[in-house]
């Protein structure tokens, strides 16, 4: 997922601005030049969390790709956070949730349940780290956690190669045992979840070569939000998003990708690109 341009018709700015009336909300990047004007922002963005009445949306991460120092880059990877009546769902764990989502001021007590749309490393990176310090700083146990396969096994490994850690703070912290998360795999459309606060559908999208990929859709009382994922274009995720108040859709600038992937030409690899492309949407169609 990239930033689309503002020579785009739907363009990141132009989704911003038209967000600015809807209860979505960005936590700024860490870098040096971002600084100043991230921490008024994070104060905004805290101030509107302590006060909120109804279903905010943080959006803690909209990078992607394998490149975690691409030059001027100040954007996490994806990462979302929904939050309703004091209770927090995550979608995605991309590099920086942890952090992002502890600068929200959101407390770790606060979260249930945790998704993942699809197993790229920009988007399960830092779940299993998440799911440890989430532990120790207090969310609830059992956690839910839903998405594709192999998820129940992907966490099973990472607590057990974790085990000694885990001990160990037990042992240093005087805490509980970390309970492991309840695991609900996701192999295909329709209601994946539902409690007191939001109910939560998936569908099918097409990020080849990651079988399944996840769109969601979450009902909330008082309104709908949806999230594509990673995916081409699909009539899915229009079906699933029919109707809802915001719809966060990932977009690539083509142009983009032929500059973040140089290793793979110069190493004589396959064409990336079209691979690339024929696994995300355009910006120019995004939201179409």
């Amino acid at each position: 997922m990239t930033d689309a341009s503002n020579q785009s018709r739907l363009s990141r700015r132009s989704v911003l601005a038209n967000l600015a009336t809807m209860p979505a909300l960005l936590v700024a990047g860490s870098s040096w030049a971002a600084q100043t004007a991230g921490d008024a922002a994070l104060k905004e963005v805290q101030a509107a969390l302590r006060d909120a009445k109804g279903t905010k949306l943080v959006i803690l991460g909209t990078g992607a790709g394998p490149f975690p120092m691409v030059p001027g880059r100040s954007r996490h990877m994806t990462a979302h956070v929904m939050v309703s009546n004091g209770a927090a769902y995550v979608l995605d764990c991309g590099l920086g949730v942890t952090n992002q989502f502890a600068r929200t001021g959101i407390p770790f007590t606060a979260v249930r349940s945790i998704f993942i749309t699809h197993h790229h490393p920009d988007h399960n990176i830092e779940y299993g780290p998440f799911l440890l310090l989430g532990w120790v700083q207090g969310m609830p146990s059992p956690v839910r956690a839903f998405g594709p396969p192999p998820l129940k096994q992907m966490t099973e490994d990472f607590l057990r190669a974790y085990k000694a850690t885990i001990d160990f703070w037990v042992e240093d912290l005087r805490v509980k045992p970390l309970v492991p998360p309840e695991v609900k795999e996701v192999f295909g459309p329709g209601v994946v979840m539902k409690d007191q606060n939001v109910k939560v559908a998936a569908a099918l999208v097409q990020h080849p070569p990651v079988r399944p990929a996840l769109a969601y859709r979450f009902d909330f009382q008082d309104r709908s939000i949806a999230f594509s994922g990673d995916t081409a274009p699909i009539e899915a995720v229009a079906r699933l998003a029919e109707g809802v108040d915001i719809l966060v859709h990932e977009a690539i600038i083509h142009a983009c990708g032929r500059g973040v992937y140089p290793r793979s030409r110069r190493q004589g690899c396959a064409d990336p690109f079209r691979r690339l492309h024929g696994a995300h949407e355009a910006r120019s169609f995004a939201g179409r």
